[in-house]
């Protein structure tokens, strides 16, 4: 069954206004939650073997700062698009073109374009609360695991997916307390 992992990018510093976007680093926080994300995916077994990332700074930094967490080998594609893209519709087009062996997928990108095809792919939620947290917002760091069920890649079209996990940094630092 095909697995799509939506992450998006842990908080972004604005300490600097004059720095370009797309070469914005992490804020203390995201690094602090990145590395949280990662051992969440380890703890419940979330294991892509392939990654898609944009190649913005903030992305760049998450991935490095979740891939010590991931067990087993993943190939990586650092891709300029993402970075890029402005509708859902961008993003699937581009999953729908990857390779067969890709069978559990991580995009780490950007919103609205991670909320945005999460809402499109979901048709339910394994859990309701997930489900309506999931609707609600997809803040930095948060990561959306959903199951496309026997869809595979080139089939990929909205209402396909079932959202098996879905979790934020902030309910994570809520556990650890």
């Amino acid at each position: 069954m095909p697995t799509l992992f939506l992450l998006r990018h842990a908080k972004s510093s604005w300490a600097d206004e004059s720095q370009r976007d797309f070469d914005r680093p992490l804020a203390n926080r995201g690094l602090k939650a990145a590395p949280r994300i990662g051992a969440y995916m380890r703890d419940n077994r979330l294991r892509p073997n392939f990654i898609l990332c944009s190649t913005s700074r903030r992305t760049r930094e998450t991935l490095g700062l979740i891939l010590p967490f991931l067990e087993g080998e993943s190939r990586i594609l650092m891709e300029d698009g993402i970075y890029d893209m402005t509708a859902a519709s961008d993003l699937l087009d581009r999953l729908r073109h990857l390779p067969k062996t890709a069978s559990r997928v991580l995009v780490i990108g950007h919103n609205p374009i991670l909320h945005d095809t999460a809402l499109a792919l979901v048709e339910s939620a394994m859990d309701p609360i997930q489900g309506a947290m999931l609707e609600e917002k997809f803040p930095t760091g948060a990561l959306a695991a959903i199951d496309m069920k026997d869809t595979p890649w080139p089939a990929l079209a909205p209402h396909t997916g079932v959202l098996n996990d879905y979790v934020i940094p902030r309910e994570l630092d809520r556990d650890e307390t």
